[in-house]
């Protein structure tokens, strides 16, 4: 499947990436000057050649002599001669031909285009000036050195050059650092390792530390908090059997409260969970009522109670709750309070300016504004067609024109099919088909003329038939 181009294709000067040239198995016949495809059966790219009117394959001897040619120019010293008709390019040498070498100095030989440049077996070489070789003993130093050592060693020892030397070396005195110098357990010194340790003493060699505990010395639990007690040694914190906490209590387990009343004197209760369980300890078929009570002081309090007996919610005052009407609930017209002043009031809120409904023995009576023309009440509410599509236009809303084209005359291989769509704007999409390929959509060049037409321009060097392609507007 493949999208037609009846246009040419300019890229702007961008790249063309990942992209394969046509194959065939033999030549398509006529083409055009410059069209290429590749020949699968040689495995060769192909270009049509508009002076001798055949597919050439791009890569054969002509092609390539021809590309070489047009590669290369002659240089100092080489000369070229391309033979077209022979398909032959000769490449001459004009300048250095011979290389000869100087007598007992270089000697230079040649075969089969290689050649040696080497020394003779006999040398002559004039010297001016002194000739020194390798020497079987050493030599002495004009002047004798003294090697030492230094850091932490001493000694030295002359050296002329004529033997070998050996150096005796002592220890320094006091130069060796015990902490870095050598291995084995050594305290160079202490220190307290933290608040409430104090330590005395020196370190090194032979000396005394003396570490003592002068922080806490004393524990003793606040009352109704915290008890403390020790014997032997160890010390036991713990909770007395009646708590009082000044402060914030955070608790990250469950907390369990086991007794009868449990009484928050708080402004604000926060729960996390999304679900509060009453009643929790209920098993088998429930009878009490469940509900929460607002204490109003003097005035009544108010409930919020799940009715057993009736599997209903109801709310009010303590004594006189009600119940709440829910979705689902099926009620007589009793059940809802002013349930018609309710519902014309509702209705009133959604009618603007001189527009009206009112509701008459279950019918609806629509008197209808002059802005709203595109609506009829003939035969019913109806809407007017012609005048809808105006206030859609008038909103943005897009409409579609299409048509099958005429007979198309070329022109300098164009063949210019003007479409008048009456869309009033520059402001549409143009798809066009080919008719005969099941609509195949292909790319063409499409100016925008005017607010009524457009102007397509397909290359072709023949008459286009009419109803060949089809055009889609849309604005």
């Amino acid at each position: 499947m493949s999208r037609k181009f009846l246009t040419n294709i300019d890229l702007n000067s961008n790249e063309l990436r990942n992209g394969v040239i046509h194959n065939l198995a033999t030549d398509p016949g006529t083409g055009v000057a410059g069209q290429l495809y590749f020949n699968t059966v040689d495995q060769v790219l192909k270009i049509y050649n508009g002076t001798t009117s055949q597919w050439e394959a791009v890569g054969s001897v002509e092609f390539i002599g021809d590309a070489v040619n047009d590669l290369l120019d002659s240089g100092t010293g080489i000369s070229l001669n391309y033979n077209d008709g022979a398909n032959s390019l000769t490449i001459t040498n004009t300048g250095v031909t011979s290389i000869a070498g100087t007598a007992n100095e270089v000697s230079v030989s040649g075969s089969a285009g290689s050649v040696i440049v080497s020394l003779p077996e006999s040398i002559t070489v004039d010297v001016t000036g002194d000739l020194t070789g390798n020497a079987d003993s050493a030599t002495a130093l004009e002047t004798a050195r003294t090697i030492s050592l230094g850091g932490s060693l001493s000694g030295s020892v002359s050296f002329n050059g004529t033997s070998d030397v050996t150096i005796t070396a002592d220890i320094v005195a006091d130069s060796v650092a015990l902490g870095t110098d050598t291995t084995g357990d050594y305290v160079a010194g202490a220190s307290a390792s933290g608040a409430g340790i104090s330590v005395t003493g020196s370190g090194g060699e032979g000396s005394t530390l003396t570490i003592e505990n002068t922080g806490v010395t004393s524990l003793s639990g606040t009352a109704n908090e915290v008890t403390v007690s020790a014997s032997a040694g160890a010390i036991t914190i713990g909770l007395p059997d009646d708590v009082t906490i000044g402060g914030n209590l955070g608790v990250t387990g469950n907390l369990t409260v086991s007794g009868s009343v449990t009484t928050l004197n708080t402004e604000t209760l926060l729960v996390e969970d999304n679900k509060v369980t009453l009643n929790s300890n209920v098993t088998g078929t429930p009878s009490a009522n469940s509900g929460i009570e607002v204490e109003r002081g003097d005035l009544t309090n108010a409930e919020l109670i799940w009715d057993e007996s009736a599997d209903v919610w109801k709310a009010g005052l303590s004594g006189s709750v009600t119940t709440i009407s829910l979705e689902g609930h099926t009620h007589v017209a009793s059940d809802v309070t002013d349930f018609d002043t309710a519902v014309d009031a509702e209705i009133d809120d959604y009618l603007t300016g001189s527009d009206s409904i009112s509701i008459i023995s279950g019918s609806i009576d629509a008197t209808l504004a002059a802005s709203a023309s595109y609506l009829t009440k003939v035969g019913g509410l109806a809407v007017d067609k012609a005048n809808l599509e105006t206030a859609l236009v008038a909103d943005g809303f897009p409409r579609k024109y299409a048509t099958g084209n005429t007979s198309l005359t070329s022109s300098g291989g164009v063949c210019t099919w003007t479409v008048t769509h009456n869309l009033a704007t520059k402001d549409v999409t143009v798809q066009v088909y080919e008719v005969a390929a099941d609509y195949s959509q292909v790319e063409v060049d499409v100016q925008h003329t005017s607010t009524s037409a457009v102007t397509i321009k397909i290359n072709s060097a023949s008459t286009i038939s009419a109803d060949t392609y089809r055009v889609v507007v849309i604005g």
